[in-house]
């Protein structure tokens, strides 16, 4: 019976949230209805298909439903960040004894939270977005269908790190545009990324460290106390992200030692979406990361999906490229700025640790997203110089 309520508060609860942000017009409140009856599907099918104990939702759920505290605090105590999603999960699953189905509708619904919060993102920080409707690829236009790409909701709706991670990254994202009024969500950010993936922090903090020093709009006293105050934050991080990556300097051959220890592990052949990339080229690598798997990668019809996906990434990547992108990023307010740094920081790093082509699809997920958005605001900028305004654009601001 609890259940039943809990999922019933849950589809309120969803479809309500969109209510809570201003400046959503009947058109956006209509998408966001979309995308969420979108998201719970794609939810009940991750749901279903890690159901049969395969997939590391079901463990999430039911070791701290089954063991109790005494799991929460054996991994932990052990360092794993494994231990901490156990902690989130330890009041719903152990002492309200919610069933798994339940539990995965709460990660659903804070999944698609974030995308209310990243739809929000996109309508602040991308003057007249409604334009991009014009601009296709393959025949589908990239608004708003490519924020229906089967892949973003996935992995973004799942019992585990990737959906508290999505979540994290979002709202950190959100409150740059007024970082006083909506340091609060900086705070849930930091701490979720510190305790589950630490180096995601690191990323956050270096990438709008270097979008406000590039800012041209910032004064420069500023500049130099934000490159002091991020350095000083990244240099704390740092063992905390060392100790997760069991990385001890940052020499290049412990790096290259760690990234040569995952890439043999990532790519034994334990699973049907192995890839060995350890002899590929690092460029080769980095493309396998962005853009894989393609059509002759894998057989199935999820492969095959997932290969479609990855084609509009691939000529959405390259029509962004050729929309003169450096200058529209110089045009970009600070968050979007973000978004960029964040996506090549992901770019470089995680080609080197990653061999497993299930883990590149989860794993790029938000870094894919972020460059949507930028690619969104360059492709935009594109469509209105084609048919020029009779007064100037905007600049991006917050209307929360």
């Amino acid at each position: 019976m609890l259940d039943v309520f809990v999922c019933l508060l849950l589809l309120v609860l969803g479809l309500k949230v969109k209510n809570w942000f201003t400046g959503f017009n009947a058109y956006d409140r209509k998408l966001l209805n979309y995308l969420f009856f979108w998201h719970l599907i794609i939810g009940a099918a991750y749901c279903y298909n890690v159901s049969d104990g395969t997939g590391d939702a079901y463990t999430y759920w039911f070791a701290p439903q089954n063991q109790g505290w005494r799991v929460v605090m054996n991994y932990i105590n052990r360092g794993s960040a494994s231990g901490y999603v156990y902690l989130v999960n330890y009041f719903p699953a152990h002492i309200l004894n919610l069933s798994f189905f339940t539990g995965s509708m709460l990660y659903m619904v804070l999944g698609y939270v974030g995308f209310v919060f990243l739809y929000k993102i996109i309508k602040v920080n991308v003057p007249r977005f409604l334009y991009l409707r014009k601009v296709k690829i393959l025949w589908i236009p990239i608004f708003p269908y490519f924020l229906f790409l089967p892949n973003l909701h996935y992995w973004t709706c799942g019992i585990g790190k990737d959906t508290l991670l999505f979540f994290a990254i979002v709202i950190f994202m959100y409150a740059l545009s007024h970082i006083r009024k909506r340091f609060l969500y900086i705070i849930v950010a930091v701490l979720i990324s510190i305790f589950i993936r630490p180096h995601i922090l690191l990323y956050l903090l270096l990438a709008f460290g270097t979008a406000a020093v590039l800012d041209g709009r910032l004064k420069i006293y500023k500049k130099v106390i934000l490159c002091l105050l991020f350095l000083g934050g990244s240099y704390y991080i740092f063992p905390y992200v060392a100790k997760f990556a069991r990385i001890e300097d940052l020499q290049s051959e412990s790096i290259s030692d760690y990234s040569n220890q995952h890439i043999t592990k990532l790519s034994k052949a334990r699973t049907s979406s192995s890839l060995d990339v350890s002899s590929y080229p690092y460029p080769v690598k980095v493309f396998t990361f962005l853009f894989r798997p393609l059509f002759f990668d894998l057989p199935g019809a999820l492969a095959m999906l997932a290969s479609m996906e990855n084609l509009l990434y691939l000529l959405f990547f390259v029509k962004v490229l050729f929309s003169s992108p450096l200058a529209a990023y110089r045009l970009a307010s600070v968050p979007v700025k973000s978004m960029v740094v964040f996506f090549i920081l992901g770019s470089i790093t995680f080609p080197l640790i990653l061999g497993n082509l299930g883990i590149m699809l989860r794993q790029k997920t938000p870094f894919m997203l972020l460059f949507l958005i930028f690619g969104f605001f360059v492709l935009v900028r594109a469509q209105l110089k084609k048919k020029p305004l009779k007064r100037r654009i905007p600049q991006p601001a917050s209307t929360v």
